[in-house]
């Protein structure tokens, strides 16, 4: 029998839910809306941007807290409250490491990178801002019971997930072959740690659609 997060959340818990993905959903198309600038060269508006993306996801840490409360004191299965704030506990980590990215560009002298260099990050943010936005995606229908929709995201990250991986090496390599051109030093530290962090997002996002889909199958009766 199929079932929604609706059916077993108080109101309480699933107004506060509903915000946290709320926010977690505005952070992500601020963070899309940061990337596109950066694409066109706008890095100020850019800049501007990413800041947005770590207030909205700082913001969301209030609502997160208070809505792992109301499951941990909650008369669920075991099994299902630990699935939950399982599940809660991996979206607020891939928060985490977009706020992340989005403070090492709003302190990374983007046009100072080797324009190869500077494409191939591009690329990475481009892939990621994808993920980010199916995985804000995916959480909403999960909340409205549209299991299929979630399902046909899942995949899509999981596809996206492979490219961020290519993405990241290639990245590797390049900075590995501009190390003598790239001034100074802090620079190079910069833009590894910076691509590090963008794949981390991308394994995470991909970690969360697949805990996701486990909570559809094995918990809420949705499709395989």
């Amino acid at each position: 029998m199929k079932l929604l997060l609706s059916d077993v959340l108080s109101e309480e818990a699933m107004r506060n839910l509903e915000k946290y993905v709320e926010l977690i959903t505005n952070a992500s198309e601020k963070f899309t809306e940061a990337v596109r600038l950066l694409n066109d060269v706008k890095i100020s508006e850019s800049q501007s941007s990413f800041s947005q993306v770590v207030k909205l996801l700082d913001q969301s840490g209030r609502y997160k807290a208070t809505l792992e409360d109301e499951i941990a004191n909650s008369s669920l299965d075991p099994g299902f409250k630990e699935e939950l704030l399982s599940l809660i506990s991996q979206i607020d980590e891939v928060g985490d490491l977009v706020k992340e990215s989005a403070r090492e560009f709003t302190i990374l002298p983007f046009l100072e990178i080797p324009i190869q260099l500077r494409e191939g990050l591009l690329k990475l943010t481009r892939t990621v801002s994808e993920m980010i936005s199916d995985l804000s995606e995916s959480t909403k229908a999960l909340i409205i019971g549209e299991y299929s929709r979630v399902d046909a995201f899942i995949e899509r990250l999981i596809e996206l997930e492979e490219k961020a991986d290519e993405l990241e090496l290639n990245n590797r390599a390049m900075l590995l072959s501009f190390s003598e051109k790239i001034k100074p030093y802090a620079l190079h530290l910069l833009i590894h740690d910076l691509n590090s962090i963008l794949e981390n997002t991308a394994d995470s996002c991909a970690r969360t659609a697949r805990r996701i889909k486990l909570l559809v199958v094995a918990w809420l009766g949705g499709v395989s």
